[in-house]
């Protein structure tokens, strides 16, 4: 998932942070957060912090604006 924060770009796993993976550990988003249908927890798509108290965050990427209309995500 990237986001532009008007001051940047972030960039995020599009799976649940605190589940296996299956069919419902894909995020969905819902306005600023990203939410995971296997549990509902809502992640924060500017700091990647939850909104609840779970053990993991979301897993970030780092983001290079490379141009103007170009970024690199990578890891």
């Amino acid at each position: 998932i990237v986001v532009n924060t008007g001051s940047g770009f972030k960039a995020f796993e599009a799976s649940c942070p605190n589940q296996a993976l299956s069919t419902c550990s894909i995020l969905t988003i819902n306005g600023i957060n990203a939410k995971c249908p296997c549990d509902n927890v809502e992640y924060s798509l500017f700091t990647g912090l939850p909104t609840t108290k779970v053990e993991f965050p979301l897993k970030e990427y780092r983001v290079q604006q490379i141009g103007t209309n170009m970024i690199r995500v990578y890891n």
